[in-house]
């Protein structure tokens, strides 16, 4: 083996690794968008209509714990 191709392809390992890594950082701040952080909780009107709303932000919370947990699974497998 020459040094070229030596050279080359250590460039290319460590290229993969920086856009991978810049790939998994862009997805884990897009994925933190729609959150902002010490936002407050409007005050519900209803005991009843707060249990319901509670309820299906749990629902949604899961749901969305669901979906990045097949992201971070899809993520993992697909190279580039």
């Amino acid at each position: 083996m020459n040094a070229n191709r030596i050279i080359d392809m250590i460039v290319r390992q460590v290229m993969r690794r920086l856009v991978t890594k810049g790939v998994d950082k862009g997805f884990d701040m897009a994925s933190r968008v729609g959150q902002k952080s010490g936002q407050e909780q409007p005050p519900h009107e209803s005991s009843g209509a707060s249990d319901q709303l509670q309820a299906d932000g749990n629902r949604q919370r899961q749901n969305m714990r669901q979906a990045q947990r097949v992201a971070n699974q899809m993520r993992r497998f697909i190279r580039f």
